[in-house]
């Protein structure tokens, strides 16, 4: 799923809502968006918006080491931007009444199957749909905010109007997604963070492989964690997280163009299918004597 997180600027919050509710914001004048700041541009996966405040509070891997805010808190904006997944299935959980006590949305058939076989092996009693080819979503695309209890649509909620997040330009690109841009800060370990699994400090590795001053970021042990390929190039495979950014004249990280923006949109703009086989096969070790 792609998506923006905004979260309101201290410095602006001059009406205290800050970690308010929804009701006390209206009753301070409403949601307004001049006072938000933009802190996560970028692609997650999670099935809806509760999924994404786990991933965002550190529950549910991946962490994602782009983000530059707080943790995913009450008076936060999320902004569902598309690439929503469909469910393949629902497995209603019936209680002693013979009642459905508690549904179970499943993306993919692997997790649906699983699900169904653990519910057989324990005993536990359940009613399992198949929903496959009905395009069902748990979330619309727009701004939700996020309430004490629950998420609120915000339908006048004008990103616009919010601050841009910090750093510099660039395109983040990940496995089976299409890129996103988005901004890092340039220091080190906003970079090791970026290129990470789960927010871990990871070794990167900067590849200059184009005709311009842009360059790729990523994981340099990625092969050997396992990591998904990414994306083909030059006979190579990279695999995990991959930024594009540019590159001065001093080797320092500099803000991509707009004309760069979408040279590299439209480059990598199909995700491809790696498999795990084809990324080990790329793995190569080179030995240098004493």
């Amino acid at each position: 799923m792609r998506i923006r997180i905004y979260q309101l600027d201290s410095d602006k919050d001059t009406r205290r809502v800050k970690f308010e509710n929804y009701e006390q914001t209206e009753r301070h004048g409403g949601v307004h968006a001049s006072e938000y700041k933009c802190v996560f541009h970028g692609d997650v996966k999670a099935r809806d918006l509760d999924d994404i405040y786990h991933i965002f509070n550190g529950y549910r891997e991946p962490y994602i080491g782009t983000f530059q805010g707080h943790s995913l808190s009450v008076s936060d904006v999320v902004e569902v931007l598309g690439d929503i997944p469909e469910m393949y299935g629902r497995v209603d959980y019936l209680g002693s009444n013979g009642e459905v006590g508690e549904e179970y949305w499943i993306a993919t058939k692997e997790a649906y199957d699983r699900e169904v076989h653990d519910s057989i092996d324990c005993g536990r009693p359940f009613t399992p749909h198949i929903l496959e080819g009905q395009h069902i979503t748990l979330v619309e695309t727009g701004c939700h905010f996020c309430d004490s209890f629950g998420w609120v649509k915000c339908e006048n909620f004008d990103t616009s109007e919010c601050e841009d997040m910090d750093g510099l330009r660039a395109l983040m690109i990940l496995p089976g997604k299409t890129p996103a841009e988005t901004r890092i800060i340039d220091d080190l370990s906003h970079w090791q963070r970026a290129v990470s699994r789960c927010g871990e400090d990871a070794l990167m590795q900067v590849v200059a492989p184009f005709d311009d001053s842009a360059v790729i970021v990523c994981n340099q042990e990625a092969k050997l964690k396992g990591m998904e390929g990414n994306r083909t190039l030059y006979g190579d495979v990279i695999a995990g997280p991959m930024y594009i950014v540019g590159e001065d004249t001093d080797g320092e990280f500099c803000g991509l163009t707009e004309g760069q923006v979408q040279k590299y949109k439209e480059m990598f703009a199909e995700p491809e299918d790696i498999s795990p086989e084809e990324v080990e096969a790329s793995i190569r070790f080179s030995f240098s004597p004493w």
